[in-house]
């Protein structure tokens, strides 16, 4: 693949997410953790982190998505760019947080809230 295809192919999955997120504000990462996940006492680091991580593996910005935008459903076109996206990303995050995630964990994480709940549940587990 070129580097024009790749730039191509990045332009793509973000035009279909910005028409996905049409008229959604903009959340940076403090926002976003308040917004949905300082209720639950998750740190706003392990926020930022995995947003990041989908960034830059999805090749998209991630500052209109929300917590319930499900990867099952209407986040299932990042799959037909990328088939191998999903195993890539829970290697990213076993890595990044020093964590396992089983593969019924992994068929779990649909949304980015259950994402950043199944690895904040695993960060506090392993840190008690």
């Amino acid at each position: 693949m070129s580097l024009f295809d790749t730039f191509s192919e990045s332009a793509r999955k973000q035009k279909k997410l910005d028409q996905l997120c049409a008229g959604r504000e903009p959340l940076d990462d403090q926002q976003f953790w308040q917004h949905y996940f300082q209720p639950h006492g998750v740190a706003p680091e392990t926020v930022a982190k995995i947003r990041r991580i989908f960034s830059e593996i999805l090749e998209v910005d991630f500052c209109r998505i929300r917590d319930t935008d499900d990867f099952s459903k209407e986040l299932a076109f990042f799959w037909d760019f990328d088939s191998l996206a999903d195993v890539e990303l829970v290697q990213a995050l076993e890595d990044e947080f020093g964590i396992t995630i089983s593969d019924a964990e992994a068929r779990e994480m649909k949304t980015l809230r259950a994402i950043v709940l199944i690895v904040h549940a695993k960060i506090t587990k392993s840190s008690a």
